[in-house]
């Protein structure tokens, strides 16, 4: 299968999950996210973690709030990526202010900007993303913006991930179907959560994709923090 057809088949499938429901496709009910978000704690991949990056999704507001319970080093992509990633740090939070703790705008008085020129002294070892629809088969299915593949490519390219990073994909159940096509420098997941239950894909460690330079504009580089950083390195 090309790629043609298989961006003509992902666009298919997100459209049929798009005009289902009424709902936004990846805001579970209320009481769906808690439950995935419980049992995504369970999973000892999210255990032994220490530095999780985490969706700035609404969907993702209680896994946020859980991982700074948890004492995880909390890292968020800002809106669009225009300010970069943000960094909170594991430690006593009050619990009033844990609502702004896990938010990635500038009104957050815990986070920090993580800057370009150095590492930040850790690797993001597991990364929470929402999905429109998931595959059984690792394959994910976002809303088309490729946000999570040009995070994921930024990340690899500033030197951020641990080599061993996992994907979790976190779903409402009626979202898990049997595959998802996937194209080149597409992120698979590694495990799939949803409130009912926890699963393990075949996906293996995820490929060290770079940035696809040629498939950007100079507006798109230049509205994007980090990927303007990395642009004027290389030149």
């Amino acid at each position: 299968m090309d790629i043609a057809d298989i961006v003509s088949r992902k666009d298919q499938l997100r459209t049929s999950f798009l005009s289902a429901g009424g709902r936004s496709p990846e805001l579970p009910p209320e009481g769906a996210q808690g439950k995935a978000a419980e049992r995504l704690r369970h999973l000892p991949r999210y255990r032994e973690a220490q530095s999780v990056m985490i969706s700035p999704a609404s969907s993702l507001y209680q896994v946020r709030l859980n991982a700074l319970t948890d004492r995880k080093r909390l890292v968020m992509p800002t809106p669009g990526l225009h300010k970069g990633f943000v960094v909170v740090e594991p430690g006593f939070i009050p619990p009033r202010q844990r609502h702004s703790a896990v938010q990635p705008g500038p009104e957050n008085p815990f986070a920090t900007r993580m800057p370009y020129r150095e590492l930040p002294g850790f690797l993001i070892d597991l990364i929470v993303t929402e999905s429109l629809v998931v595959g059984r088969d690792g394959g994910r299915l976002g809303d088309g913006s490729g946000h999570l593949d040009l995070q994921c490519a930024i990340l690899s390219s500033l030197g951020w991930l641990h080599p061993a990073f996992e994907v979790v994909g976190v779903v409402e159940d009626s979202r898990v179907v049997p595959s998802v096509p996937m194209k080149p420098g597409d992120v698979e997941i590694h495990w799939i959560v949803t409130p009912s239950r926890t699963e393990r894909t075949p996906a293996a460690a995820p490929a060290r994709v770079g940035i696809q330079w040629d498939r950007l504009s100079l507006k798109q580089i230049k509205r994007n923090d980090a990927l303007f950083f990395l642009y004027r390195a290389r030149s």
